[in-house]
């Protein structure tokens, strides 16, 4: 390990409680033949932690310039095992670190919590390339992507990240096992791309399905929450289809509010439209 003062510009909250490394380890459950990509390796103590297990490659994208060399000079024995890259891991292409290493990735990574939505979305949009992913998250932002309908958390993520993947929460992380503490405990997530909805539900994606007319209703029914679906529909859909939806078996669900919905919901929703 090297001393490193946090940057309050990157978000940096260094987890230091070497049990929660070793159980966040074992939750990846690394295979010699996996790939993994550990976003904000910081002082290298997870990373320490991930080349120890029989992780096949660990590449780590670090845009601290202080930590780059510290981390090469720290696991220069692990030879072409590891590799850390300069760069912010938003402005990556994960499918082209997936072509390259013929298999599907494993991100892993204790996020930064002011860019934890782009990330998230990120992995949603480059989830062909993405097995799963391990993150250690501010608290409040798992029990959103855990939250059920009728929740004051359910929200969009809730829904686009259990639609395109499977959420679940492994436990929970104390503030005081960070240097410098955090105001808030964090929680660590795990999204497994391979059971989407679809796998979950057992039932065959529709070739006509348009994922992005999918995202932008999700998005449309939650831009004003405590608006009726009726009203944010408006601004969505033509007047025509809207006295379609009023007509058809969905009628019930115009007089709800998007945090009523289930994610079967959203779907035959989107479908009708």
């Amino acid at each position: 390990m090297f001393h490193l003062p946090a940057k309050k510009s990157l978000g940096q909250h260094f987890l230091i409680d070497p049990n929660i490394h070793q159980r966040i380890v074992d939750v990846l459950s690394p295979k010699p033949e996996d790939v993994a990509i550990e976003i904000g390796p910081g002082t290298g103590l997870l990373t320490r932690h991930l080349l120890q297990s029989p992780l096949g490659k660990l590449i780590a994208f670090e845009l601290d310039k202080r930590a780059v060399p510290e981390l090469r000079e720290m696991f220069s024995n692990e030879g072409h095992r590891f590799e850390v890259r300069e760069q912010d891991f938003l402005e990556c292409t994960l499918s082209k670190i997936s072509q390259e290493a013929e298999k599907k990735l494993r991100v892993i990574g204790n996020i930064p919590y002011y860019i934890t939505s782009p990330i998230l979305f990120k992995l949603i949009d480059e989830r062909e390339a993405v097995r799963d992913a391990v993150l250690l998250v501010q608290r409040e932002v798992a029990e959103r992507l855990t939250a059920k309908p009728r929740t004051k958390a359910y929200g969009i993520p809730t829904v686009l990240a259990n639609f395109f993947g499977e959420v679940t929460l492994l436990f929970r992380a104390p503030r005081g096992a960070f240097r410098p503490a955090p105001t808030v405990d964090s929680a660590l997530v795990r999204i497994d791309f391979s059971r989407d909805f679809f796998m979950r539900m057992d039932k065959v994606r529709p070739p006509e399905f348009d994922e992005t007319a999918f995202r932008k209703l999700v998005r449309a029914l939650f831009a004003m929450r405590r608006k009726t679906i009726r009203n944010n529909l408006k601004a969505f859909v033509s007047p025509e289809i809207l006295r379609r939806l009023e007509d058809s078996s969905l009628s019930l669900f115009l007089n709800a509010r998007a945090e009523e919905l289930s994610i079967e919901d959203f779907l035959e929703l989107s479908s009708l439209i």
